[in-house]
């Protein structure tokens, strides 16, 4: 990954040329000017934080170089290089991570909920569990994002990126998969259905196993097969482990439940 080099120190109103290249479009930076004069890029964008990814959630949808069409192509058939492209400093080209997956998340769990979709009926929930999760359909979507960026940390850790950095390809890999619930439900209403079938359940889990596999092998880099089977392995693990989360907090509800009401 670029770095760049300390900036050198300049009198008062001085400016001069320097090595410092913008991350987004390479162009050459203007000592000491803040942001680039050919694409407005921040000069001092570096590696990732938890600040820039707070910062990133608030920034506006419209600063952009590329319209959502062009993401979503993106995240269909490149999605490792879009999320690579943006801890590379290219950050101008397509709709920040954390923005993308909150909107199309709520997006999500409206036409879900709205339209009656039980697209937990097959997850293997018990029937109250399952109810309240559907009633939340999103908060059980989010909590995924730090839960598979914690894994991808553990299983790339050779990669040396930081926590934020492995949870921009889980953004935007989760921001693709947020989709699919809402497409389900739509026509699934139009076929008269009100949840899926088992082998739909077991199919869609399936190809999110494949496709973040495949993101992870474009994101990581080379041997690209053996992070595509890391990457395959690291979606089979976040899932795994928000099941078990699920259980756990269940059997705690339950098990709380059952104190109040023998009190």
């Amino acid at each position: 990954m670029a770095t760049r080099p300390a900036t050198p120190f300049l009198s008062k109103g001085r400016y001069e040329m320097s090595d410092i290249r913008c991350l987004n479009c390479d162009a050459a930076i203007v000592v000491p000017a803040r942001f680039c004069a050919r694409c407005g890029q921040r000069t001092d964008t570096a590696r990732l934080s938890i600040g820039d990814l707070v910062r990133e959630l608030m920034h506006s949808f419209a600063n952009v170089e590329r319209g959502p069409i062009a993401l979503l192509w993106g995240l269909l058939t490149r999605p490792g290089h879009v999320a690579r492209d943006f801890i590379d400093g290219k950050r101008r080209r397509h709709y920040g991570p954390f923005a993308t997956l909150a909107v199309l998340v709520g997006a999500s769990a409206f036409a879900v909920n709205l339209l009656g979709y039980r697209v937990l009926a097959h997850d293997g929930f018990a029937t109250a569990p399952a109810d309240l999760l559907q009633q939340h359909f999103n908060l059980l979507l989010l909590v995924q994002l730090p839960l598979l960026g914690v894994i991808c940390a553990l299983v790339f850790r050779a990669a040396r990126l930081n926590l934020s950095e492995h949870m921009v390809l889980v953004a935007y890999a989760l921001s693709l998969r947020a989709i699919v619930p809402a497409l389900a439900a739509l026509l699934s209403f139009i076929g008269s259905r009100d949840a899926p079938t088992r082998e739909q359940v077991i199919a869609f889990w399936v190809v999110w196993y494949l496709y973040f596999g495949w993101a992870a092998s474009q994101f990581y880099g080379r041997p690209r097969v053996f992070n595509g089977v890391k990457g395959i392995a690291a979606a089979a693990l976040g899932h795994g482990a928000i099941l078990a989360l699920i259980e756990l907090c269940s059997a705690a509800y339950v098990w709380a439940l059952g104190i109040r009401l023998g009190q």
